[in-house]
């Protein structure tokens, strides 16, 4: 097998500099004066305590070193919110989704030190970064979030961009799609891959078609391990391209599918039970410490969760790689939330929305974890203008991935038009909560409402799509406790809406599940949550409302 592709990290103490109000576009980056110390990378700046909440336009510069006349590739986790890339003070591309991960490929120098100097503006510019408004209900940190890694690329004409493996109907017999992509010049009609599956015996497959700037054919794993969430096995795969690129990745085999009105995983009925999950920190912003991310998801299991929704954004792959291994479901999604008609007819915001689609589709397709991609959380879906959109994203989706669900979180339950696009029906509904000023029985209104939704959505024909509650209760226990129970705020504490909200979860927690399709979720999962992981999962509830993982 030819030797892996080397790759390094770019993480740690860079140059930094805050500009604050100024225009960006045309900036000389070689004249910035950055200060004497230096900041971390990745961190959010403006989670910084000398910069906390300030706007404006930041830069980062470091270097790095390439061998004289050699090819090189940036990957960037994630950049936030509108971010311009510079090499050797040349402006290479500009990025206008801050959660979305994307890379850049390096021009050949005869020098090998090189010049990074990252541009950053964390303000609002509907013009510049429509993905990003300021009505979102989450705080939109600016700075490096995410990890930066530098790749040595060989110097054919072209090389491999990406090596997705799917996995098909014949998982249980080690069977995947291969996909690569290609990046470079003068690609051929046809190309010969080699594989080596767990570090077994290397298999070739010649004359593969080149379609596009893709690689498409079946391959076997010859040991298949199934992944699963008792049994999160990975596999890993290393793939070399005409003998001259080679890379190596991991992925799981496993299946996941809508029968009826039903989510099967591996041809099981699936119940999911979880949370909604902000990157969030009170000191590192989005930047969340992976011990804190290990912390999230033990605490999420602990309580009987097996799901997590990654709103609203491509998430960490740190975090993924965890959930591969901890065996977590996830709902990844796009940059998005409560978009109205004014930005879909944005001349940009396509293009910029399906450009980090396919990018969080590019980092995240081997992760097993991933079980559904989504997009545009609680946009304006009962009206006929967002129809196009709609049917122009799902169309993407499934073309980059046939393998996984798609759907999006309406709040629309009523009247959502694009419902028979979607594999299951996702509603962020909040019935008591929302709109029930002066109501006597808040906790009245929720059961009806949810039989108004279920008959509206059953009355348009769906009775075969399954249906979650992505989204429903913005109430939690107030005070602190330790998950290991050495510290507690006594219950005077706690307000009387603390227990109103108790009383809730127990109502329901034989709540019918049939029709759902999917687990009823009882108590504290009773539905996806939208509170942010970290915060709500270190607290303590009390016993008579802590989730029964039966």
């Amino acid at each position: 097998m030819q030797t892996i592709r080397s790759s390094h990290s770019l993480n740690g103490l860079w140059q930094f500099a805050f500009l604050g109000d100024v225009d960006p576009i045309g900036l000389d980056v070689c004249g910035i004066a950055f200060n004497p110390g230096k900041v971390l990378v990745p961190s959010a700046f403006d989670a910084l305590p000398d910069l906390a909440g300030k706007r404006g336009v930041a830069a980062y510069a470091t270097t790095f070193r390439v061998s004289p006349g050699s090819k090189s590739r940036l990957r960037f986790g994630a950049v936030s919110m509108w971010s311009a890339i510079y090499v050797d003070g040349c402006l290479l591309t500009e990025h206008h989704n801050g959660y979305a991960p994307f890379d850049l490929l390096v021009p050949v120098a005869e020098h090998e030190e090189r010049e990074l100097v990252v541009l950053v503006d964390n303000r609002y510019n509907f013009t510049r970064t429509p993905m990003h408004e300021e009505f979102f209900d989450f705080y939109q940190y600016g700075g490096i979030l995410r990890e930066i890694k530098l790749e040595s690329l060989p110097a054919t004409d072209f090389c491999i961009d990406y090596a997705h493996f799917l996995p098909t109907a014949n998982y249980r017999l080690g069977e995947v799609e291969v996909r690569v992509g290609l990046i470079g010049n003068n690609l051929p009609a046809i190309g010969e891959i080699r594989l080596s599956f767990d570090g077994e015996v290397e298999q070739t497959f010649s004359d593969v078609p080149v379609d596009g700037n893709e690689m498409r054919f079946l391959a076997k794993v010859p040991n298949p391990r199934i992944w699963s969430l008792t049994n999160p096995a990975m596999h890993s795969a290393a793939i070399a391209l005409q003998g001259t690129d080679a890379i190596a990745v991991r992925f799981g085999l496993r299946r996941i599918e809508t029968h009826g009105a039903k989510l099967w995983l591996n041809e099981e009925e699936l119940q999911i039970r979880g949370y909604n999950r902000h990157e969030w920190h009170p000191n590192f912003g989005p930047c969340t410490p992976l011990a804190q991310m290990y912390n999230d998801l033990v605490l999420m299991k602990a309580m009987g969760c097996n799901f997590v929704r990654g709103c609203h954004y491509p998430q960490d792959q740190q975090f993924l790689d965890l959930c591969d291994e901890l065996g977590m479901l996830v709902w990844e999604e796009n940059l998005g939330w409560g978009q109205k008609e004014k930005t879909f007819k944005h001349p940009d915001f396509e293009a910029h929305h399906e450009r980090s689609l396919r990018n969080m589709v590019k980092w995240s397709a081997n992760h097993p974890c991933v079980i559904v991609w989504g997009f545009m959380n609680e946009a304006e879906t009962q009206h006929a203008f967002t129809r196009g959109f709609w049917e122009r994203t799902i169309a993407t989706l499934r073309s980059l991935d046939s393998s996984r669900l798609v759907t999006w979180a309406s709040n629309h339950p009523l009247d959502d038009v694009n419902y028979d696009l979607v594999d299951f029906i996702a509603l962020n509904i909040y019935p008591g909560w929302y709109g029930c000023a002066g109501e006597s029985n808040p906790i009245g209104m929720i059961e009806p409402f949810w039989h108004k939704c279920i008959a509206s959505i059953d009355g348009r024909g769906f009775t075969d799509k399954a249906i979650i509650i992505s989204e429903t209760g913005v109430e939690g226990l107030y005070g602190w406790r330790d998950p290991a129970q050495r510290f507690s705020l006594p219950r005077t504490f706690r307000p009387p809406i603390s227990r109103r909200y108790v009383n809730w979860r127990q109502r329901f927690r034989d709540y019918p599940a049939l029709r759902f399709g999917i687990s009823a979720m009882p108590e504290l999962t009773a539905v996806v949550m939208h509170w942010v992981a970290h915060v709500l999962l270190t607290t303590k509830v009390p016993s008579t409302s802590i989730v029964d993982p039966n």
